[in-house]
């Protein structure tokens, strides 16, 4: 099963993808369609993207297949800790099958609500077992966690994956911007309560201006490639057609900064946006507040600001990845 999607070359190298995501979390997908074109760009040979929870679907014909020449990526974000565990028992099982192949997990964020976890403890003797292991950490604090957990591995700072990627291909058009964006997170990474997201719908709306609401989740599964660049597509319109964002979703400020759309970014329960904020703090139009009341001097300041996304500068961050994928 599975073994026509590998190329009949033994010469070619492959690159195989665990974890992907085919569920609703848009800012998965992103990372998911982010990881994909980046290891198409730069990864020497045929990239095989398979969907998570089904490594084991695969897992007979990758023994067959794979080499140390080859290359076994797991999908990145926020997925090392024990909120999610099913991603990092996923994890855990392909690295245990395939120690000594050259294996990198893409850039994430780790953070266990409990560090005495028996997650975290699992995961450690399997990474420790492993002969090649690479692990890109996506902000310092997940970078200094990371080493310290996982002494073996090697370990490395690069941006969130989503900052390489071009929305351009994802959006039809020229959308003409028009209103404020608002999207605050209901689940339990969320930090702000209702009376701090009422003071922001307040601030918001005595602007005058039109705001829309929306979220990077839903509980779409079971999504198709080609469903997958739709939703996304959606939602990098909808930011390419907004005057500003307001959110406290780590990929809401992630698709503002690619999108050059002005927005002003909150805390979420944990330290991953903080973290990746410091990869685009530069950026006139995004801004991290720590209070809801700086919103109204925040919005001032970024809708004024001159937006321009330096794509290629940031891929020089990224150096160390591209190293390993050789």
């Amino acid at each position: 099963m599975h073994g026509h999607e590998f190329p009949t070359s033994p010469d070619t190298r492959i690159c195989v993808i665990v974890g992907s995501a085919d569920y609703g979390n848009i800012g998965d997908i992103a990372i998911s369609e982010a990881q994909l074109a980046f290891l198409q760009d730069h990864f020497p040979g045929t990239v095989i993207d398979i969907i998570g929870m089904r490594f084991l679907e695969y897992r007979r014909a990758l023994e067959r297949r794979l080499t140390r020449r080859d290359v076994l990526c797991f999908q990145g974000g926020g997925n090392m800790n024990d909120l999610y565990p099913w991603f990092e028992y996923e994890r855990c099982e392909a690295l245990a099958t395939f120690p000594h192949i050259r294996s990198v997990i893409m850039p994430q964020t780790i953070h266990y609500k409990d560090w005495r976890s028996p997650l975290l403890r699992y995961s450690q003797k399997v990474y420790a077992r492993c002969t090649d292991l690479h692990i890109f950490a996506r902000e310092r604090r997940s970078e200094e966690l990371m080493k310290r957990t996982y002494p073996d591995a090697d370990v490395e700072l690069v941006p969130d994956i989503v900052l390489t990627l071009d929305p351009s291909p994802f959006i039809e058009g020229s959308p003409i911007r028009d209103g404020i964006t608002v999207i605050l997170r209901s689940d339990r990474e969320r930090s702000l309560d209702d009376q701090a997201r009422a003071r922001i719908e307040d601030i918001v709306r005595a602007r005058g201006m039109q705001v829309s609401h929306t979220d990077t989740a839903s509980s779409a599964n079971h999504l198709t490639a080609d469903d997958r660049r739709r939703i996304l597509g959606d939602m990098l319109t909808t930011f390419a057609s907004s005057q500003a964002v307001v959110t406290d979703r780590l990929h809401g400020m992630v698709f503002a900064a690619i999108t050059e759309t002005p927005c002003v970014v909150f805390a979420n329960n944990n330290h991953k946006i903080q973290g990746v904020y410091q990869w685009i703090k530069d950026l006139p139009y995004i801004r991290f507040v720590d209070d809801v009341d700086e919103l109204p001097d925040a919005l001032n300041a970024v809708m004024g600001a001159p937006a321009a996304y330096p794509r290629e500068r940031m891929l020089e961050h990224f150096r160390p990845l591209i190293e390993v994928l050789r």
